[in-house]
């Protein structure tokens, strides 16, 4: 557990999928995606399903005994030196529990979980436009590392599975 006596963080488990439905549901919201009854369930599902090292694996924090922010993780091989590293998926708090040091909380516990079990590294990314988590990141004193990220999803990525990958687009 990380945290002050008002915040635990533990790795959800089976018991904790009631738990992490509405805080999925308000997550989807912020984010514009789905939130279905099913689709919220089967995630909660996964996030407390981890299949070895791979994951994934959720951390769960709580804030007088209600749910209130999560971190997703999941193992990536190889990292460095053919070791296994952590990526930090989603990090998210509720609106209503922003600024309480939860986020913190979640941060210090998914490195303490990445150290014990082994893990050598913990990467994660961010929206350039998102502000307010880069502003959040450098209060913790971690700079970006300068890696670019590359994405297919969607049409371009079943156009990319035939062979026809997205045209070349001008960058300016």
């Amino acid at each position: 557990m990380a945290g002050g006596a008002r915040i635990t963080v533990t790795e959800a488990g089976r018991a904790d999928r009631v738990a992490l439905v509405p805080l999925l549901a308000e997550m989807g919201r912020h984010y514009g995606e789905r939130t279905d009854t099913a689709t919220l369930g089967a995630a909660a599902e996964a996030l407390t399903s981890p299949a070895g090292r791979a994951g994934p694996f959720c951390l769960l924090a709580r804030r007088q005994g209600v749910a209130v922010g999560l971190a997703s993780l999941s193992g990536v091989f190889p990292a460095r030196d053919f070791t296994w590293g952590l990526y930090l998926k989603d990090l998210y708090v509720i609106e209503a529990a922003r600024g309480a040091g939860i986020g913190r909380a979640l941060m210090a516990e998914a490195m303490r979980f990445a150290a014990l079990q082994g893990y050598t590294r913990v990467d994660w990314t961010t929206e350039a436009g998102n502000a307010p988590a880069r502003t959040f990141y450098a209060g913790l004193g971690v700079a970006p590392a300068g890696r670019i990220l590359y994405r297919l999803a969607e049409e371009e990525l079943a156009a990319a599975a035939q062979g026809r990958w997205p045209a070349e687009r001008s960058v300016r």
